[in-house]
Protein backbone atom coordinates (compact mmCIF):
# COMPACT_ATOMS: atom_id res chain seq x y z
CA UNK A 1 0.00 0.00 0.00
CA UNK A 2 1.05 3.20 -1.22
CA UNK A 3 2.30 5.52 2.23
CA UNK A 4 4.95 7.92 1.03
CA UNK A 5 6.06 7.13 -2.79
CA UNK A 6 7.71 9.52 -4.95
CA UNK A 7 5.90 11.89 -7.01
CA UNK A 8 6.47 12.70 -10.82
CA UNK A 9 4.41 15.82 -12.25
CA UNK A 10 4.64 15.79 -16.44
CA UNK A 11 4.33 19.43 -17.92
CA UNK A 12 3.96 18.03 -21.64
CA UNK A 13 4.67 21.94 -23.45
CA UNK A 14 7.60 22.54 -25.65
CA UNK A 15 7.27 25.28 -27.99
CA UNK A 16 9.30 23.35 -30.34
CA UNK A 17 10.85 19.45 -30.50
CA UNK A 18 13.77 18.67 -30.41
CA UNK A 19 15.07 16.79 -33.12
CA UNK A 20 16.28 13.43 -30.88
CA UNK A 21 13.44 13.70 -28.67
CA UNK A 22 10.70 10.97 -28.96
CA UNK A 23 8.43 12.00 -25.86
CA UNK A 24 5.22 12.69 -24.96
CA UNK A 25 5.07 16.70 -25.63
CA UNK A 26 2.77 19.33 -27.53
CA UNK A 27 3.01 23.30 -28.13
CA UNK A 28 0.76 25.62 -25.77
CA UNK A 29 -1.67 27.39 -27.28
CA UNK A 30 -0.38 31.22 -27.39
CA UNK A 31 2.68 29.87 -26.16
CA UNK A 32 1.36 29.72 -22.25
CA UNK A 33 0.56 26.16 -20.40
CA UNK A 34 -3.41 27.09 -19.81
CA UNK A 35 -4.28 27.83 -15.82
CA UNK A 36 -6.30 24.35 -16.51
CA UNK A 37 -3.29 22.18 -17.10
CA UNK A 38 -2.12 23.18 -13.39
CA UNK A 39 -5.66 23.07 -11.57
CA UNK A 40 -5.62 19.14 -13.45
CA UNK A 41 -2.80 18.20 -12.24
CA UNK A 42 -3.25 19.14 -8.79
CA UNK A 43 -6.82 17.62 -9.00
CA UNK A 44 -4.92 13.95 -9.85
CA UNK A 45 -2.52 14.65 -7.19
CA UNK A 46 -4.98 14.98 -4.72
CA UNK A 47 -7.06 12.10 -5.99
CA UNK A 48 -4.12 9.70 -4.73
CA UNK A 49 -3.49 11.55 -1.58
CA UNK A 50 -7.19 11.07 -0.93
CA UNK A 51 -7.54 7.55 -2.48
CA UNK A 52 -4.84 5.90 -0.60
CA UNK A 53 -4.64 8.35 2.27
CA UNK A 54 -0.87 9.20 1.73
CA UNK A 55 1.40 10.30 4.56
CA UNK A 56 3.05 12.90 1.94
CA UNK A 57 5.80 12.83 -1.49
CA UNK A 58 8.54 10.90 -0.51
CA UNK A 59 10.69 13.19 -3.29
CA UNK A 60 9.00 15.58 -6.20
CA UNK A 61 9.88 15.35 -9.57
CA UNK A 62 8.59 18.48 -11.96
CA UNK A 63 9.70 17.42 -15.17
CA UNK A 64 8.60 17.89 -19.14
CA UNK A 65 8.43 18.62 -21.60
CA UNK A 66 9.27 21.99 -20.50
CA UNK A 67 7.89 23.03 -17.32
CA UNK A 68 10.11 26.18 -17.36
CA UNK A 69 7.30 27.42 -19.54
CA UNK A 70 5.04 27.56 -16.50
CA UNK A 71 4.40 30.91 -15.26
CA UNK A 72 6.35 31.59 -11.83
CA UNK A 73 2.81 32.07 -10.83
CA UNK A 74 1.93 29.06 -11.82
CA UNK A 75 4.58 27.22 -10.95
CA UNK A 76 4.47 28.18 -7.53
CA UNK A 77 0.44 27.18 -7.17
CA UNK A 78 1.40 23.54 -8.13
CA UNK A 79 4.36 22.86 -5.41
CA UNK A 80 2.39 24.89 -2.97
CA UNK A 81 -0.35 22.55 -3.68
CA UNK A 82 1.10 19.57 -4.06
CA UNK A 83 3.66 20.30 -1.40
CA UNK A 84 0.53 20.88 1.09
CA UNK A 85 -0.89 17.37 0.03
CA UNK A 86 -0.09 15.02 3.32
CA UNK A 87 0.34 15.15 7.01
CA UNK A 88 4.23 14.04 7.45
CA UNK A 89 7.39 16.12 6.77
CA UNK A 90 8.09 17.53 3.47
CA UNK A 91 10.11 14.99 0.79
CA UNK A 92 13.32 14.64 1.31
CA UNK A 93 14.08 16.35 -2.42
CA UNK A 94 12.28 18.29 -5.18
CA UNK A 95 13.49 18.59 -8.22
CA UNK A 96 12.28 21.54 -11.01
CA UNK A 97 13.44 20.85 -14.55
CA UNK A 98 14.51 23.60 -16.52
CA UNK A 99 15.38 24.73 -20.21
CA UNK A 100 17.74 27.63 -20.14
CA UNK A 101 15.61 29.65 -22.94
CA UNK A 102 12.74 30.08 -20.64
CA UNK A 103 14.31 30.20 -17.01
CA UNK A 104 13.66 33.38 -15.24
CA UNK A 105 14.93 34.50 -12.10
CA UNK A 106 11.58 34.73 -11.04
CA UNK A 107 11.15 30.74 -11.36
CA UNK A 108 13.87 30.44 -9.51
CA UNK A 109 12.75 32.99 -6.72
CA UNK A 110 9.64 30.44 -6.42
CA UNK A 111 11.54 27.45 -6.38
CA UNK A 112 13.83 28.69 -3.57
CA UNK A 113 10.88 30.49 -1.76
CA UNK A 114 9.19 26.50 -1.57
CA UNK A 115 12.23 24.27 -0.74
CA UNK A 116 13.16 23.46 -3.93
CA UNK A 117 16.71 21.38 -3.73
CA UNK A 118 17.42 20.57 -7.41
CA UNK A 119 17.14 22.68 -10.51
CA UNK A 120 17.70 20.03 -13.41
CA UNK A 121 18.84 22.25 -17.13
CA UNK A 122 18.86 20.59 -20.19
CA UNK A 123 21.92 21.96 -21.30
CA UNK A 124 23.04 19.29 -24.00
CA UNK A 125 25.93 21.16 -25.41
CA UNK A 126 27.66 24.66 -25.48
CA UNK A 127 28.35 24.61 -28.84
CA UNK A 128 25.88 26.07 -31.51
CA UNK A 129 26.53 23.40 -34.69
CA UNK A 130 25.72 20.42 -32.53
CA UNK A 131 22.62 22.61 -31.11
CA UNK A 132 21.07 23.74 -34.31
CA UNK A 133 21.77 19.54 -36.00
CA UNK A 134 19.85 19.05 -32.93
CA UNK A 135 16.91 21.44 -33.19
CA UNK A 136 17.55 22.93 -29.77
CA UNK A 137 15.36 26.22 -28.85
CA UNK A 138 18.46 27.51 -26.88
CA UNK A 139 21.79 28.64 -27.89
CA UNK A 140 25.21 28.34 -26.30
CA UNK A 141 24.67 31.99 -24.89
CA UNK A 142 21.22 31.01 -23.90
CA UNK A 143 22.85 27.88 -21.96
CA UNK A 144 25.79 30.00 -20.23
CA UNK A 145 23.48 32.55 -18.70
CA UNK A 146 21.04 30.14 -17.37
CA UNK A 147 24.17 28.16 -15.43
CA UNK A 148 25.20 32.01 -14.46
CA UNK A 149 21.96 33.11 -13.27
CA UNK A 150 21.31 29.09 -11.51
CA UNK A 151 24.58 29.75 -9.60
CA UNK A 152 23.80 33.31 -8.92
CA UNK A 153 20.15 33.08 -7.84
CA UNK A 154 19.47 29.44 -6.24
CA UNK A 155 21.43 27.90 -3.51
CA UNK A 156 20.72 24.40 -4.00
CA UNK A 157 22.11 21.55 -6.62
CA UNK A 158 22.64 22.41 -10.26
CA UNK A 159 22.24 19.62 -12.17
CA UNK A 160 23.15 19.44 -15.98
CA UNK A 161 22.12 17.88 -18.35
CA UNK A 162 24.98 16.82 -21.28
CA UNK A 163 24.42 14.90 -25.01
CA UNK A 164 27.74 13.13 -26.13
CA UNK A 165 27.73 11.91 -29.89
CA UNK A 166 25.26 14.98 -31.40
CA UNK A 167 25.96 15.69 -34.97
CA UNK A 168 28.29 18.23 -35.75
CA UNK A 169 30.65 18.14 -32.68
CA UNK A 170 34.36 17.12 -32.87
CA UNK A 171 35.56 14.89 -29.93
CA UNK A 172 37.59 18.15 -28.96
CA UNK A 173 34.49 20.17 -29.22
CA UNK A 174 32.53 18.15 -27.10
CA UNK A 175 34.98 17.71 -24.58
CA UNK A 176 35.01 21.85 -24.18
CA UNK A 177 31.49 22.34 -23.93
CA UNK A 178 31.98 19.83 -20.86
CA UNK A 179 34.40 21.61 -19.19
CA UNK A 180 33.11 24.83 -19.65
CA UNK A 181 29.60 23.45 -18.18
CA UNK A 182 32.04 21.99 -15.28
CA UNK A 183 33.52 25.42 -14.07
CA UNK A 184 30.01 26.13 -12.70
CA UNK A 185 31.08 22.85 -10.22
CA UNK A 186 27.03 21.23 -10.86
CA UNK A 187 26.61 18.47 -8.21
CA UNK A 188 25.21 16.41 -10.49
CA UNK A 189 25.38 15.77 -13.95
CA UNK A 190 23.26 13.09 -16.22
CA UNK A 191 25.54 12.34 -18.91
CA UNK A 192 23.83 10.60 -22.35
CA UNK A 193 25.11 9.06 -25.05
CA UNK A 194 22.66 10.48 -28.16
CA UNK A 195 20.24 7.88 -29.34
CA UNK A 196 18.66 7.82 -32.45
CA UNK A 197 15.31 7.03 -31.78
CA UNK A 198 13.11 6.06 -35.30
CA UNK A 199 10.54 8.64 -36.15
CA UNK A 200 12.13 11.53 -35.16
CA UNK A 201 13.71 14.54 -37.18
CA UNK A 202 17.31 13.88 -36.54
CA UNK A 203 16.78 10.30 -37.17
CA UNK A 204 15.29 11.51 -40.95
CA UNK A 205 18.10 13.76 -41.41
CA UNK A 206 20.69 10.84 -40.58
CA UNK A 207 19.54 8.30 -42.97
CA UNK A 208 18.95 10.85 -46.12
CA UNK A 209 22.58 12.06 -45.28
CA UNK A 210 22.08 15.42 -44.21
CA UNK A 211 23.63 14.62 -41.05
CA UNK A 212 26.94 12.27 -40.05
CA UNK A 213 26.40 10.79 -37.26
CA UNK A 214 28.33 7.18 -36.09
CA UNK A 215 27.43 5.49 -33.05
CA UNK A 216 30.61 4.25 -32.34
CA UNK A 217 31.98 7.69 -32.56
CA UNK A 218 29.06 8.47 -30.25
CA UNK A 219 30.04 6.12 -27.68
CA UNK A 220 33.52 7.00 -27.28
CA UNK A 221 32.75 10.77 -26.78
CA UNK A 222 30.66 9.17 -23.68
CA UNK A 223 33.67 7.47 -22.69
CA UNK A 224 35.80 10.55 -22.57
CA UNK A 225 33.14 12.80 -21.08
CA UNK A 226 32.75 9.96 -17.96
CA UNK A 227 36.35 10.05 -17.70
CA UNK A 228 36.58 14.08 -17.04
CA UNK A 229 33.20 13.79 -14.84
CA UNK A 230 35.47 11.32 -12.68
CA UNK A 231 38.54 13.65 -12.64
CA UNK A 232 36.75 16.45 -11.35
CA UNK A 233 35.33 14.28 -9.00
CA UNK A 234 31.56 13.87 -10.15
CA UNK A 235 31.81 9.90 -9.57
CA UNK A 236 29.43 7.80 -11.65
CA UNK A 237 26.75 6.17 -9.55
CA UNK A 238 24.26 5.16 -12.37
CA UNK A 239 24.65 4.30 -16.40
CA UNK A 240 23.85 7.88 -17.36
CA UNK A 241 24.20 9.36 -14.07
CA UNK A 242 27.07 11.09 -12.31
CA UNK A 243 27.76 13.14 -9.19
CA UNK A 244 29.58 14.64 -5.92
CA UNK A 245 29.68 12.72 -2.89
CA UNK A 246 26.22 12.76 -1.56
CA UNK A 247 24.00 14.64 -4.40
CA UNK A 248 22.53 11.94 -6.02
CA UNK A 249 19.47 12.00 -7.30
CA UNK A 250 16.92 10.24 -4.42
CA UNK A 251 13.94 10.58 -6.90
CA UNK A 252 15.86 8.50 -9.69
CA UNK A 253 17.11 6.09 -7.20
CA UNK A 254 13.55 5.29 -6.20
CA UNK A 255 12.58 4.33 -9.79
CA UNK A 256 15.75 2.17 -9.55
CA UNK A 257 15.17 0.67 -6.47
CA UNK A 258 11.35 -0.29 -7.13
CA UNK A 259 9.85 2.02 -4.62
CA UNK A 260 6.11 2.96 -5.43
CA UNK A 261 5.89 6.33 -7.19
CA UNK A 262 2.69 8.26 -8.50
CA UNK A 263 2.86 9.95 -11.97
CA UNK A 264 0.16 12.84 -12.83
CA UNK A 265 -0.09 14.67 -16.07
CA UNK A 266 -0.95 14.07 -19.59
CA UNK A 267 1.34 11.08 -20.69
CA UNK A 268 2.91 10.56 -17.08
CA UNK A 269 2.80 7.09 -15.75
CA UNK A 270 3.09 5.63 -11.78
CA UNK A 271 3.80 2.43 -10.57
CA UNK A 272 2.41 0.50 -7.51
CA UNK A 273 4.93 -3.07 -6.22
CA UNK A 274 3.24 -6.36 -4.79
CA UNK A 275 5.88 -8.58 -3.97
CA UNK A 276 3.87 -11.35 -2.34
CA UNK A 277 2.66 -14.29 -4.90
CA UNK A 278 -0.94 -14.01 -4.50
CA UNK A 279 -1.66 -10.49 -6.30
CA UNK A 280 0.19 -8.39 -8.77
CA UNK A 281 1.87 -5.06 -9.12
CA UNK A 282 -0.26 -2.38 -10.92
CA UNK A 283 1.22 0.51 -13.49
CA UNK A 284 -0.68 3.71 -14.45
CA UNK A 285 -0.58 5.27 -17.79
CA UNK A 286 -2.20 8.49 -18.47
CA UNK A 287 -3.83 9.33 -21.68
CA UNK A 288 -1.10 11.74 -24.01
CA UNK A 289 -3.76 13.62 -24.73
CA UNK A 290 -3.83 16.84 -23.05
CA UNK A 291 -7.57 18.33 -23.66
CA UNK A 292 -9.14 14.76 -22.60
CA UNK A 293 -6.85 14.35 -19.61
CA UNK A 294 -7.91 18.12 -18.66
CA UNK A 295 -11.24 17.61 -18.96
CA UNK A 296 -11.65 14.45 -17.06
CA UNK A 297 -9.58 15.90 -13.81
CA UNK A 298 -11.38 19.55 -14.14
CA UNK A 299 -15.19 18.19 -15.09
CA UNK A 300 -14.83 14.63 -12.98
CA UNK A 301 -16.94 13.38 -15.51
CA UNK A 302 -16.34 9.66 -16.80
CA UNK A 303 -14.96 6.67 -15.47
CA UNK A 304 -10.86 6.94 -14.83
CA UNK A 305 -10.41 4.02 -16.97
CA UNK A 306 -11.10 6.70 -19.86
CA UNK A 307 -8.31 8.73 -19.12
CA UNK A 308 -6.21 6.24 -17.54
CA UNK A 309 -4.58 2.33 -18.92
CA UNK A 310 -3.67 -0.19 -15.94
CA UNK A 311 -1.18 -3.02 -15.97
CA UNK A 312 -0.85 -5.45 -13.99
CA UNK A 313 2.60 -7.03 -13.21
CA UNK A 314 3.23 -10.24 -12.44
CA UNK A 315 5.88 -11.46 -9.95
CA UNK A 316 7.72 -12.57 -12.93
CA UNK A 317 7.68 -9.17 -14.45
CA UNK A 318 8.81 -7.67 -11.70
CA UNK A 319 11.30 -9.85 -10.69
CA UNK A 320 12.92 -8.83 -14.21
CA UNK A 321 12.70 -5.15 -13.29
CA UNK A 322 14.49 -5.54 -10.18
CA UNK A 323 17.75 -7.12 -12.03
CA UNK A 324 17.16 -4.18 -14.87
CA UNK A 325 16.86 -1.07 -12.96
CA UNK A 326 18.83 -2.22 -10.28
CA UNK A 327 22.15 -3.23 -12.07
CA UNK A 328 21.99 0.20 -13.74
CA UNK A 329 23.37 1.19 -10.56
CA UNK A 330 27.00 0.52 -8.95
CA UNK A 331 25.82 -0.01 -5.94
CA UNK A 332 23.72 -2.98 -7.26
CA UNK A 333 21.52 -5.44 -6.29
CA UNK A 334 21.76 -7.98 -2.43
CA UNK A 335 21.01 -11.09 -2.02
CA UNK A 336 18.79 -10.01 1.13
CA UNK A 337 16.14 -7.66 -0.84
CA UNK A 338 15.97 -9.88 -3.22
CA UNK A 339 15.24 -13.39 -1.19
CA UNK A 340 13.14 -10.73 0.54
CA UNK A 341 10.65 -9.61 -2.54
CA UNK A 342 11.24 -12.83 -5.32
CA UNK A 343 11.34 -16.13 -2.58
CA UNK A 344 7.61 -17.27 -4.08
CA UNK A 345 9.18 -16.81 -7.59
CA UNK A 346 9.90 -20.17 -8.94
CA UNK A 347 12.62 -21.76 -10.02
CA UNK A 348 15.31 -19.49 -7.65
CA UNK A 349 12.97 -19.18 -4.77
CA UNK A 350 14.98 -15.68 -3.70
CA UNK A 351 18.56 -17.22 -4.61
CA UNK A 352 19.86 -14.28 -6.21
CA UNK A 353 22.88 -16.02 -7.20
CA UNK A 354 21.67 -18.83 -8.71
CA UNK A 355 19.02 -16.60 -10.73
CA UNK A 356 22.16 -14.78 -12.13
CA UNK A 357 24.25 -17.77 -12.61
CA UNK A 358 26.89 -16.50 -10.35
CA UNK A 359 28.47 -19.98 -10.11
CA UNK A 360 28.87 -20.81 -14.60
CA UNK A 361 26.66 -18.65 -16.12
CA UNK A 362 25.75 -14.91 -17.57
CA UNK A 363 27.32 -13.71 -14.02
CA UNK A 364 30.54 -15.80 -13.98
CA UNK A 365 31.10 -14.97 -17.68
CA UNK A 366 31.00 -11.03 -16.83
CA UNK A 367 32.93 -11.61 -13.12
CA UNK A 368 35.68 -13.83 -15.37
CA UNK A 369 36.02 -10.75 -17.55
CA UNK A 370 36.32 -8.27 -14.69
CA UNK A 371 33.51 -6.96 -15.32
CA UNK A 372 31.00 -7.20 -12.08
CA UNK A 373 31.66 -7.98 -8.31
CA UNK A 374 31.33 -11.95 -7.73
CA UNK A 375 28.74 -11.27 -4.91
CA UNK A 376 30.88 -12.31 -2.01
CA UNK A 377 29.80 -11.96 2.01
CA UNK A 378 28.58 -9.02 1.74
CA UNK A 379 25.79 -10.48 -0.79
CA UNK A 380 25.95 -7.55 -3.36
CA UNK A 381 25.80 -8.09 -7.20
CA UNK A 382 27.19 -4.69 -9.18
CA UNK A 383 28.27 -4.56 -12.35
CA UNK A 384 31.75 -2.56 -12.68
CA UNK A 385 31.78 0.81 -14.18
CA UNK A 386 33.11 -0.82 -17.36
CA UNK A 387 30.49 -3.65 -17.09
CA UNK A 388 28.33 -1.21 -16.69
CA UNK A 389 28.54 -0.48 -20.61
CA UNK A 390 27.73 -4.32 -21.13
CA UNK A 391 24.68 -4.11 -19.16
CA UNK A 392 22.17 -4.48 -22.42
CA UNK A 393 23.90 -7.58 -22.76
CA UNK A 394 23.80 -8.89 -19.60
CA UNK A 395 20.10 -8.52 -19.40
CA UNK A 396 19.54 -10.54 -22.69
CA UNK A 397 21.94 -13.12 -21.02
CA UNK A 398 20.09 -13.75 -17.90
Amino acid sequence: MLRKPSLYAHIPFCRSRCGYCDFFSTAPAGSRVPDSYVDALLSEAEFYARSYGLEGWGTVYVGGGTPSLLSPAQLERLLSGILGMGRASPPREITVEMNPESLTESHLDVCRALGVTRISLGIQSLNEAPLRAAGRACSAGDALSALETVRRRFSGDLCADIIAGLPCQTDEEFLSSLRRVLDFFPEHVSLYTLTVEDGTAIERKIARGELPWDPDDADRQWILGAEILEERGIAQYEVSNFSRAGHESAHNLSYWSQSDYVGIGAGACGTEYDFSAKSCGRRFENVRDVRKYTDFWTGGAGEISCVRSEESLSLAVQEFEFLMTGLRTLRGITRGEYGRRFRNLEPWRGDLGMRLGAGSGAWKSFSDRGLCSCGGGDGVFALSRRGLLFLDQLLREL
